[in-house]
């Protein structure tokens, strides 16, 4: 696990390519939590299958969050794309990847988790990305509300399509699974990190 890089560390953005994540850089939060404590590692998944027109930005979007404490790991899927090439690239700032072919999404995601270490665990596919600093305002909010524990953690989410912004939807900041399931709320998989303990629990998945 390692302290996110900075936008100096990382490799240049395509051309023409500005804004968040390619020029724009999460600020680097602080040693400790605002209660003094070690921040507690994060350990987030991206699985992936040729998504190379994707699968940059998503990368970028992991490495910039500014989080004290993270382990990415992304596990292709075998692609005969770009992908690979754009992995090698960020490998350095990498826990963990590898590309061999997988039985789909649900098995890269398994794979991937074998080699978690972090009590707080999240999947981001490939074409999908972290808003500028979701990590650390998501897990200052889980340890002012005591929630770091047996937990489901979720920010808001946002569609996002090629043509722009879409609908936001928010979700209820933590609560214990049994929680989740009284209130019946959607939840949106980009926005939610659990705790180890929920996956091992519940996981892998099916």
């Amino acid at each position: 696990a390692m302290r996110c890089p900075t936008l100096h560390d990382l490799p240049p953005p395509p051309p023409g390519k500005t804004g968040w994540p390619w020029t724009e850089e999460s600020t680097q939060a602080p040693e400790l939590t605002p209660s003094g404590e070690a921040w507690p590692r994060i350990s987030i998944v991206t699985p992936s299958y040729n998504q190379g027109v994707f699968i940059e930005e998503t990368i970028r979007s992991v490495l910039l969050q500014g989080y004290p404490d993270l382990e990415y790991i992304v596990i292709d899927g075998g692609s005969t794309d770009n992908s690979v090439e754009i992995i090698r690239r960020y490998a350095p700032w990498m826990t963990y990847w590898f590309s061999e072919p997988d039985r789909g999404q649900a098995n890269a995601i398994n794979k991937g988790f074998e080699h978690a270490t972090g009590t707080i665990l999240g999947y981001l596919n490939s074409d999908d990305l972290y808003w500028p600093g979701g990590l650390v305002a998501l897990i200052e909010q889980a340890i002012r509300g005591n929630a770091i524990g047996n937990n489901l953690l979720a920010g808001a989410v946002q569609d996002l399509e090629a043509s722009g912004l879409g609908r936001v939807f928010r979700n209820a900041c933590y609560g214990t699974i049994q929680q989740w399931l009284d209130l019946h709320v959607a939840i949106h998989q980009p926005g939610c990190l659990w705790s180890e303990d929920v996956w091992n629990t519940c996981g892998p998945f099916r």
